[in-house]
């Protein structure tokens, strides 16, 4: 039967830890606020990412960028379990020597670095056990840099970085209005598009359609505000779900566990 232990490291910045143990159950195409970064311990995961398919077999690496879209399923006979970190952008630049404030992009979807595997398995276990706050963030300053050494960044043509610009701008403006009742032909405007066109585009650029981008950033939304202690069927109303049914199938869809599970986590 398929497990998950979901745990927030408060002394980390608020780093979500997730162990899927003998992972039955597909994830739906999704997002996440910070990155997502893997290790498969047993049996194989196959996930979307940019476009396109990946398989990540045992002691392989999944990267998976702050904000992308993705999906996760099973892809072997038998037992398939994993660990993931969820490392957010803010995260990475505060422990990170970075003077740009950029957190990087991961360009690889799936990493095969015995090395990297190895140092990241000793970063779950040192957080799955009671040791010092400054033990815990050593490994993870350590694993992250080296994460960060052994991968390259993305450069996007200008044509590429102008329609992104543009998708970015109605992004931003999805989020500033999070609740509110947008219309497509008001975002397409925006942005000097056809609604046509614009759907495309925001698809191709984000992995979901507008509508699909609104609702995962309000499930985003709707775990800070359960981190904050505030009542689940509360929440569901405040984000704009029908009922709370509604809102715990669209939140195990994208985290794997329930709201209560999630909350008695926090």
């Amino acid at each position: 039967m398929q497990q998950s232990k979901f745990s927030i490291h408060h002394d980390l910045g608020g780093l979500e830890v997730l162990h899927n143990i003998d992972k039955k159950f597909d994830f739906g195409r999704h997002n996440h606020s910070g990155y997502t970064v893997a290790l498969v311990d047993c049996g194989a995961q196959r996930f979307f990412r940019s476009g396109g398919q990946h398989l990540a077999g045992k002691s392989s690496l999944i990267l998976i960028n702050a904000e992308q879209v993705h999906d996760c399923r099973k892809a072997c006979e038998g037992i398939s379990s994993y660990r993931s970190l969820y490392p957010t952008p803010e995260l990475f630049n505060s422990l990170m020597d970075n003077s740009k404030r950029r957190a990087p992009y991961f360009d690889e979807a799936v990493l095969h670095d015995a090395a990297l595997a190895s140092q990241l398995n000793g970063l779950f276990s040192v957080l799955d056990s009671p040791t010092s706050q400054l033990e815990k963030q050593t490994q993870l300053v350590g694993f992250l840099s080296n994460l960060c050494a052994s991968t390259g960044r993305l450069v996007l043509s200008e044509d590429k970085q102008s329609l992104k610009c543009r998708i970015a701008k109605a992004a931003s403006y999805l989020l500033d209005n999070l609740f509110s009742d947008i219309a497509l032909t008001e975002l397409a405007s925006l942005v000097h598009m056809s609604p046509f066109h614009f759907v495309r585009s925001f698809k191709a650029q984000t992995g979901l359609t507008p509508h699909a981008f609104q609702i995962q950033h309000r499930l985003n939304h709707a775990k800070c505000l359960i981190r904050n202690g505030k009542n689940i069927t509360e929440v569901a109303s405040h984000v704009g779900f029908y009922d709370h049914s509604h809102f715990s199938r669209h939140f195990k869809k994208n985290m794997g566990i329930t709201p209560n599970q999630y909350k008695q986590a926090c």
